[in-house]
């Protein structure tokens, strides 16, 4: 997870936060992207971006959908996570960019 934040910190649309519930990612004021506990990350996508891609979601078993229908959660695990958790951190900045 690390390597993780240390990219996303990296990325010039995304605002890091320590907050009480921990590390948070927002674009333009907007929470986007939470660490949730060690291993996962929940994105919000918003549920339009969650609707277009959710055959390819529900596929994934390293994503779970959220009782907030705007955000899934994100099990990273190994590298091939990784690319999953910065495509779909991606789609979350698009989708919250005018």
């Amino acid at each position: 997870m690390a390597r993780a934040v240390a990219e996303l910190r990296s990325w010039p649309a995304l605002a890091a936060s320590d907050t009480r519930r921990g590390l948070t990612f927002a674009v333009r004021g907007t929470e986007i992207l939470r660490l949730s506990g060690p291993d996962q990350v929940q994105v919000r996508l918003t549920a339009p971006a969650i609707d277009r891609l959710g055959h390819y979601l529900r596929e994934c078993v390293q994503v779970h959908e959220c009782a907030d229908g705007a955000w899934v959660a994100v099990q990273v695990e190994a590298e091939p996570d990784l690319e999953l958790l910065f495509a779909l951190t991606s789609v979350a900045i698009k989708a919250h960019v005018p």
